[in-house]
């Protein structure tokens, strides 16, 4: 008995790794769980097995790779809120949105060449929040656009040294074995032919397989409609002598650009002639959101009838009651509160309706200011203070909690919610360009890991005051954190139970005795197998030393196996697990597994025929040939 078990147990552990495997392979592909859950799972199986410690298990969650990927998902936020993503958007990328093909030809150029000499990883996390933005102002379908970015920077990276970590690991690998290793711009020739006709297919065939749908599908907000608000020229602002341009304002601020006064009089938009002035008030309509944007725009703010703070005496307290216009605020005076937004909807029994807010004195009775205003199937052309209030009017008001949590108690105004108020800062947009720069500089030239440049630009952004703390958590999408980690243990478990190493034995093995191709091919394609199940970089490192044992007894030239191996690795394009930046994509894009196979498995082939020609033309199988 005790000899049965002693030949069953070697045998437990890899063939419950390959159990696990199974299992999270299909529940990726079927989509019967989310893929984060999944990932969880299969940590949770690996860990009551014994196949790995706690420490092991876990440690995906510490890995740089994630902490990476975090990192870089917190800089991308910190570009987002000081508007330079929005200006990249909306200047560079913008016009092409009327043509998606356009602008998905433009995407890939941009982000394969960029990652020729950029961590490709760095690359999409950059573009990630560009092409949220570009969707969001145009007609073009995000989901369509995500994975030929993703896939693009992954084949740029193939052209040079520096374009992805897989590449530097060979390198150093084969230095550090006595091997002279890469060139900056020798794996471009046969990683440029690979990234030219990986980005052709992805953009004449692949991107038809895509899903409509991911965060590009149009979303009604709870409170959707047009909302007309009154913005204010300040003195000294960069508006001063610009040309009043209505189609320039709605590219800039995605709001509609009504009307202008000056000093009490009706100006023309007359686009070319005339120019802004300080004190121009500007009537604009749109999105509430955006509307709300307005007050953070440089230069311009946003009208309050009574200037924000108003004096104590005109505050109405907490106990104020607001049943009719005659009503008078009374009771103990005390200091000016701290002013919140709400939107407030007109009952109809509501002593507002059929008045103006300016002949009611709302600002001056209240202490609080009407900011914008809507009414639902019917746009507004006045001023907010000029508008007859009707029943079902939506008010956006400003003022003191205690005043706003009086009025939305009474019968006449129905709380609605707090509207989100966009606050970028616009002002710190060159803190956070340099940062990223910075950080991609750092890196490309190879004086800091990625994550130390990456964690390191957080805590800058974080420190300048370009992004607030709590905005970087948010900023760090924890269902991407989990399915990274779970990938990690499920790659750390197939190496330490030899599962990979067995897998690349057996592939030389078989292929010795049919000639030198047929080894290489047995590398090339195990390296693009298990490299969509585990990291690149390791993957390199488990079939590296299987390399050089094969080359030794086989007489092969072993740059030429480890040429294979880098290459092989690199084409993760299957599974979403296999690369960083296809996991950065999949939730954003709203893919499911089976549509990474779809558009994949024709790039992993194209990888491996494309190798299979090139490799040995630049890097001879037999030593001295």
């Amino acid at each position: 008995m005790a000899c049965m078990w002693s030949e069953v147990l070697p045998w437990l552990q890899p063939t419950s790794v390959l159990l696990v495997l199974a299992a999270s392979v299909y529940l990726w592909v079927s989509g019967r769980l989310p893929a984060d859950v999944t990932a969880l799972l299969a940590m949770v199986a690996l860990l009551v097995t014994g196949v790995l410690t706690p420490e092991e298990t876990f440690a995906g969650f510490s890995h740089p790779a994630t902490l990476s990927v975090a990192a870089m998902l917190v800089l991308s936020a910190g570009l987002e809120r000081t508007g330079a993503i929005a200006f990249l958007a909306r200047r560079v990328l913008g016009p092409l949105g009327g043509s998606e093909g356009l602008l998905t030809f433009v995407l890939m150029l941009v982000t394969g060449t960029m990652s020729a000499f950029v961590n490709n990883t760095a690359c999409v996390a950059v573009f990630l929040p560009v092409v949220r933005e570009v969707s969001r102002r145009t007609k073009a379908r995000a989901s369509k656009l995500y994975m030929p970015m993703a896939h693009a920077a992954t084949l740029g990276g193939l052209c040079t040294l520096m374009g992805t970590s897989t590449n530097v690991v060979a390198h150093e690998f084969a230095r550090a074995n006595g091997l002279p290793g890469f060139g900056m711009f020798e794996v471009g020739l046969v990683g440029l032919p690979m990234a030219l006709a990986g980005m052709a297919y992805v953009f004449l065939v692949g991107r038809w397989f895509l899903p409509s749908g991911g965060e590009s599908t149009p979303k009604t907000p709870p409170r959707s409609g047009e909302y007309q608000a009154e913005v204010v020229v300040q003195p000294g602002s960069t508006w001063v002598g610009k040309r009043m341009r209505a189609q320039d304002f709605a590219r800039d601020y995605e709001v509609e650009l009504l009307g202008l006064s000056r000093d009490g009089s009706e100006l023309r938009l007359l686009g070319e002639e005339e120019r802004f002035s300080a004190g121009d008030r500007l009537r604009v309509r749109g999105p509430l959101e955006r509307v709300l944007a307005l007050e953070h725009a440089p230069g311009l703010e946003l009208r309050r009838p009574n200037p924000k703070g108003a004096p104590a005496s005109e505050l109405a307290p907490a106990t104020a009651s607001v049943q009719g216009p005659d009503s008078q605020a009374s009771g103990p005076q005390a200091a000016a509160p701290a002013h919140e937004i709400r939107e407030l909807m007109v009952l109809p029994r509501s002593w507002l309706i059929g008045s103006t807010l300016a002949s009611l004195g709302f600002a001056r009775r209240f202490g609080s200011v009407v900011l914008a205003v809507h009414r639902p199937n019917e746009l507004l052309h006045g001023t907010p203070a000029s508008h007859v209030i009707h029943a079902g009017d939506v008010l956006v008001v400003e003022g003191p909690a205690e005043v706003l949590d009086t009025l939305s108690a009474e019968r006449s105004l129905y709380y609605i919610g707090r509207p989100n108020v966009p606050a970028d800062r616009v002002h710190k947009v060159w803190i956070a360009l340099l940062v990223m720069v910075a950080v991609v500089a750092v890196v490309a030239l190879g004086w800091a890991e990625i994550v130390v440049a990456a964690t390191t630009g957080a805590a800058v952004l974080m420190l300048t005051g370009c992004l607030q703390p709590r905005e970087a958590y948010k900023a760090i999408d924890l269902e991407l954190v989990f399915l990274l980690a779970g990938s990690l243990a499920l790659g750390r478990a197939l190496d330490e139970t030899g599962v990979t190493s067995a897998f690349g034995q057996a592939l030389a093995t078989a292929g010795g005795g049919f000639g030198p191709h047929a080894v290489m091919a047995g590398f090339l394609i195990s390296s693009v197998l298990i490299s969509e199940f585990m990291s690149n970089s390791g993957t390199v490192l488990l079939l590296g030393p299987v390399a050089l044992s094969t080359s030794a007894q086989l007489g092969l030239n072993p740059m030429a196996l480890l040429a294979a191996i880098m290459f092989g690795s690199s084409a993760a394009f299957a599974m979403p697990i296999g690369y960083q930046t296809s996991l950065m994509i999949l939730r954003p894009g709203g893919y499911r597994v089976k549509d990474f196979v779809r558009m994949g498995l024709a790039l992993d082939l194209f990888i491996v025929v494309i190798g299979l020609w090139l490799i040995p033309r630049y890097w001879p199988l037999t030593v001295g040939s």
